[in-house]
Order: C-alpha cells, then structure tokens, then sequence
C-alpha cells in the first residue's frame, strides 16, 4: 500500500527529531526493542510503522504525541499492531497476541518486563544475524534463535507451563515481523515457523538433555549425511526406514562401536501423528528398539484468554480419554510419551498401559526423559552381551521439582 504524503511527512519529522536527538538509527531499532533496519525503513518512506510504534518513537524522543501528531491521517499508518507484546500487571506479565480473530492475552505469572524484554532481545539477535547471511545458513539461524530464545525463557521463567512459553511466547515472537530484520518485512512468517519450529525444538531437546546423558554414556543427537544412513542400517526393522522420517538418533558404544538403540520422535502436538511417525514407531517397538515421543502437547482453542490444555485429555475416565491417549498407553504406538505441557495428564502408576505418558519440564535433564534413555540403553546394552555400565534411575510419572 503506498504511503501518503502526510504520513511521509510525519515520518520525515520523526528521522528530523532522531538526529537532533543524536540518536542512530541502530539504537532507535534497539530502543524500540525491533530487529535491524526498521528505523532506516520507516524514515525512508518504504514501509509505514504501526500506531503503536509511531507513539514508542515519540516516546523514545521524549515528544508529546498530542501536539506533535495534529491531525495526521491515522487510518493511513497502515501496518498492523506488534503481533505480540507484553505488560507489567502486579507481579505478572500479561502477553497480548493475535490469535484468529482475536485479541487475545495470556498471563505470565511472576514475571518482569525486563525479563521478557531480554527473552525478545535473544531472539532479535539472533535472527538479526539473516542480514549477512548465505542463502544456504539462513534456516540453521533461525532454528537456533528460536532454541536459543525458547532455552532463555525457561531458565528465565522455570515455574511456567514450557509448552505455553512456546506456544503463546516464542511462536508468537517469531510471527511477529517487527522481531525479524527489516529486510524480511514481507515474508511469511506463519508458514517459517512450521518449518523452523520443527528443526528448533530438535535443538532444544539435545541442548538439554545431550550433555547429560553424554555422562551416563548415552549419545543423542541429530544426525545427517553418511553417518545417520550407517546407523539406520544397523536397525534391524521389517521394511524399509525412511531418513526423513528420523528425528532425533540415540546410541551407545561397545567395544568402540556405536549402537543404535532407538530413535526420539520430536513434535510440538500430535497433529499427523498417524501418518507420519507412528508407522515407524510401531516397527521400531517390534523390533526391540526405544520409540518414544516427546512433544509440548500444544492444543488451545481460539479465545480472548486461551488454555493451552493439550490433546491427551483424561486419564482414566473411559469415555473421556482421547483417542491420541489411547494411542500411547493402550495400542503401544510409542514406547513412551515425554510431555512439556503442565496441563498434561501422566498415566497414573496403578493403570495398566502398554506404555506410559509422563509429565517434563526443564528445570533438570535429570528426569524421567533422561532415566528412560539410560534404562533404555542399559536393556540394549545387555542384548548385545555387555552389562549397562550405569544402573538405570528410577523413572517418575511428575514432573521433579526444584
């Protein structure tokens, strides 16, 4: 949409008030907490800013925004709201975001807004860094700004739902334009994310729990090239194994030979889960193989204040438990289910389940994630004639508390 000559005289008055502020235009972006180039952007008439950034630049100038903006055509300020900001309410933070047809917030509890301006920050680093790219790196960057900022939330807010930090914090800071180079202003976002979202939560699971089980003589990792076809080939499963549909590869060593003794299924909710991975899943199980899930069970429903329930539903209530549940502890799809959503329901220890849903967070990789890989490891270990080298920990349905 073209930009009028009076929102291109506004913004001209605004890039008159910054240099006489002796305020460059890197530190106006900064300022504004916005990717790199924006200031530039908008000064150059090429991209109008939002309402909302109009009044942040004013406030960064210290101008009143009454006498300075007049009667200057609002309805012509044409780009949307930040797809996502937060404020100060007592002790929390409420998070606005768009969500369908909604203005939509959630509460982050005991939270500051210095805190979450850091959080942004790491992913706006990050990202920045598409400004000098190679066509070829671009999405290794943004996979790694998304695990970096996702990691930096939940050490900066343990107490809270990981699966909501990702669902309603680091989803909805990648979608919004602003967080991303100047640059980028007219890409896609929302069909980035289902790509890089993937990839990222890959890197968060092996940033976590890899060094960890590197200790207890576990490798998990993500594999490429040569060296994850040589591992697939050892697996001994009926029909054929596809590399693409392998996300994340676990194995041992004995007498100097890496083993592969499962693979970790990687999803942010249980959408296609019976397409995709669960075919696999099934034939890793029969063949004797770790097959387990680990997931942020992310399912909300549009609304003003949204619950991130999941998609597990009931636990021992017949008619209330949702096929995917069933899926898990009464058909053995996965040999295990590692969820991140608070709001999941953990298969209770007196229910019988052909495999079971246990209930993660972040606060330390020694948990019921890390003591199923390493029991897991140990069983292998002894099917190929050498004893676990650690006894396995004891696996917990909760989440360990701090």
């Amino acid at each position: 949409m073209p930009i009028s000559k009076d929102v291109q005289g506004l913004l001209a008055r605004i890039k008159g008030l910054r240099r006489r502020a002796d305020i460059a235009p890197q530190e106006m972006d900064r300022r504004l907490l916005i990717g790199p180039g924006w200031t530039a952007r908008f000064e150059s008439g090429e991209i109008a800013p939002s309402i909302d950034l109009v009044l942040a630049m004013l406030s960064v100038l210290r101008v009143p925004p009454g006498p300075f903006l007049g009667s200057h055509p609002w309805s012509e300020i044409a780009q949307p709201a930040r797809e996502m900001y937060a404020e100060p309410q007592g002790d929390d933070l409420i998070i606005h975001f768009h969500y369908a047809d909604h203005d939509a917030r959630y509460r982050l509890r005991d939270a500051g807004i210095e805190e979450f301006q850091a959080v942004l920050q790491e992913l706006q680093r990050g990202l920045a860094r598409l400004v000098h790219r190679r066509d070829d790196v671009g999405n290794a960057i943004q996979t790694d700004s998304v695990a970096r900022t996702f990691l930096r939330a939940v050490r900066t807010w343990p107490h809270a739902n990981p699966s909501d930090l990702w669902w309603f914090l680091v989803y909805r800071g990648y979608c919004d334009p602003f967080n991303h180079p100047a640059s980028n202003a007219r890409r896609d976002f929302g069909q980035s994310w289902k790509r890089t979202a993937g990839w990222a939560l890959e890197e968060v699971l092996v940033r976590h729990y890899g060094p960890y089980l590197k200790s207890r003589g576990v490798n998990l990792f993500i594999a490429s090239g040569p060296r994850k076809l040589n591992l697939l080939r050892q697996l001994r499963v009926e029909g054929r194994v596809e590399a693409d549909k392998v996300d994340v590869l676990l194995t041992g060593a004995i007498a100097r030979k890496e083993l592969c003794f499962g693979v970790v299924h990687v999803k942010a909710s249980f959408a296609e889960r019976r397409t995709d991975d669960q075919p696999l899943s099934q034939a890793l199980i029969r063949a004797g193989y770790a097959s387990p899930l680990w997931t942020m069970d992310c399912k909300s429903t549009p609304s003003a204040e949204p619950l991130n329930r999941g998609e597990l539903g009931a636990a021992s209530d017949a008619n209330a438990r949702s096929a995917k549940r069933k899926d898990i502890e009464d058909d053995g799809y996965f040999s295990a289910c590692f969820s991140y959503n608070a709001n999941t329901i953990p298969t209770p220890p007196n229910q019988p389940a052909k495999a079971r849903i246990f209930v993660c967070d972040f606060r330390d990789p020694n948990d019921s994630f890390s003591g199923y890989i390493v029991s897991e490891w140990g069983r292998a270990a002894q099917g190929a004639g050498r004893p676990a080298a650690v006894p396995p920990p004891a696996l917990h349905s909760k989440p360990r508390r701090a």
